[in-house]
């Protein structure tokens, strides 16, 4: 016999050998509309990853060019963690990596790109270097160049132009960047610069200290990586090449020892998925540097595709056969870009239909999702309108609240912080925007079947009814954060 007593449980009968039917009571629904009441904007909020110092690195876009939409998919994943992280009780610090080491030859060649620019500004016969940048907004900056120095750097020597013009050309664009990224509501705690690396001698000691632990070896004159041996690569990779360069797999082993050294406990990593045969040769390096490789998680992103009347859209010269994420925001907004790209997993191309992202009807998924939230504020304005004090969750009888319609919008509502659990430590907040939608299913069916404020509803039925539309915008308004969404009232 059990003494279901003080239980939400209502009856629990057996159904066939080893199986027994629970029947929760609806008391436990009604009594989430009070948990999200005094919980509010920290309804959801858990404990489930306490204790973990989470460094978030994501972006980490070259410095030789705008910000794109395949970093902006990048940008919203990895924000959208950073919010479900820390609500899950994580202490979580973000970080882009500028990869303007000293011996880079992409570097090089954009200053030397930016210098031939700001020669051809100023009026001087000059050729872009072979396989020099051809974006257009290499002319822009070499204008406004021009403007504030004039002809100040025309008569250098080439050499030494060239690393002005590579200094000045990495410095613009990481302001572009940072631009660019901040008008996606994207910001990060530090901005860590390979340079660093080198000038400090922390790629030197860590190449060091692989060798002292016996996994790297001489071969042909350059050092090498026992990678295969450290984490199943397909093949030992170079550190030190035999020209004396070392090589970024020294460089990001180096990067990720100061991570861990730092004090965080787990490091992620949003890469994009070009990136995948590098996974076994980083993790390589932080074996061969004494640490687990399996406290780093490395995110691999897939390409985002942007169609126009069912067209693929493609990059523009002037962005060097990119297409800037800057541009897409300019026309459909942040809101809008940001949802798109975490409506699908990020194992998975995303396809992002511009022309629907700017409908303003349920057929859009992010004006769906928002319109809930505004839904939710138009009926609590009008029930202010018509007299009616909005009344608390608390304070209402919400025992009445028996409808087919109510009690499957509560049990979606209720639902939200196992959703947000689950999200964080799977790293999916596209689960997110599907749930979102459900509760907008929820919501809609209640709305229609459900009225609150015609005049024929009992007021202590109508009261209860305006409490579960305030709840749920609370609900809305949450998880749309989490999102980095805005959540509007009116629409």
């Amino acid at each position: 016999h059990l003494d279901l007593g003080g239980t939400v449980v209502e009856t629990a009968e057996v159904a066939g050998p080893g199986f027994i039917n629970f029947r929760l009571r609806q008391d436990w629904l009604h009594d989430a509309m009070v948990t999200i009441e005094e919980q509010g904007a920290n309804y959801g909020r858990n404990r489930s990853m306490e204790g973990r110092r989470i460094l978030l690195e994501f972006v980490s876009a070259n410095p030789t060019g705008p910000i794109s939409v395949v970093n902006g998919r990048a940008a919203a994943l990895g924000d959208s963690l950073r919010r479900l992280f820390q609500f899950s009780g994580a202490e979580v610090a973000t970080e882009f990596y500028v990869n303007d080491a000293l011996n880079s030859t992409q570097i090089d060649l954009l200053g030397a790109s930016l210098a031939a620019r700001y020669l051809q500004a100023l009026g001087r016969d000059a050729a872009l270097p072979a396989d020099g940048y051809q974006g257009e907004y290499l002319i822009a900056m070499a204008k406004e160049i021009v403007e504030k120095y004039g002809d100040a750097f025309a008569d250098l020597p080439d050499e030494e132009r060239n690393r002005r013009f590579r200094e000045m050309a990495v410095e613009q664009m990481l302001e572009h960047q940072r631009r660019d990224l901040a008008a996606f509501g994207v910001e990060f705690d530090r901005w860590f610069f390979e340079s660093d690396l080198y000038r400090s001698g922390a790629v030197t000691r860590a190449i060091e200290q692989m060798k002292q632990a016996g996994w790297a070896y001489e071969r042909d004159g350059a050092l090498w990586l026992k990678s295969t041996e450290l984490t199943g690569d397909d093949q030992d990779r170079v550190l030190v090449r035999s020209n004396e360069r070392e090589t970024y797999v020294a460089a990001d082993a180096a990067y990720h020892k100061d991570k861990f050294d730092r004090g965080f406990t787990h490091l992620v990593n949003i890469w994009g998925a070009d990136h995948h045969g590098y996974v076994a040769r980083l993790k390589a390096g932080i074996k061969a540097l004494g640490y687990d490789p399996d406290r780093c998680t490395i995110i691999l992103t897939q390409m985002v595709l942007l169609t126009r009347d069912g067209e693929l859209v493609r990059g523009s010269k002037r962005a060097g056969d990119i297409i800037p994420l800057i541009d897409l925001i300019e026309e459909v907004g942040r809101d809008a870009a940001r949802f798109y790209f975490l409506l699908t997993s990020y194992e998975t191309t995303a396809t992002f239909d511009l022309e629907l992202a700017k409908r303003q009807n349920t057929d859009n998924p992010v004006f769906y999702a928002q319109y809930a939230h505004a839904r939710c504020s138009a009926v609590l304005r009008r029930a202010e309108e018509m007299g009616v004090a909005v009344p608390s969750p608390s304070q209402v009888n919400r025992s009445l609240l028996t409808h087919e319609k109510e009690l499957e919008l509560l049990r979606v509502l209720a639902a939200f912080p196992r959703e947000v659990r689950v999200a964080a430590e799977s790293m999916a907040p596209h689960r997110l925007t599907a749930y979102v939608r459900v509760i907008g299913q929820a919501l809609h069916q209640f709305y229609e079947e459900c009225p609150a404020l015609r005049e024929d509803v009992p007021p202590d039925l109508r009261d209860a009814r305006l409490a579960l539309f305030t709840v749920t915008r609370t609900v809305v308004a949450n998880l749309l954060n989490l999102l980095g969404v805005s959540a509007p009232d009116r629409m």
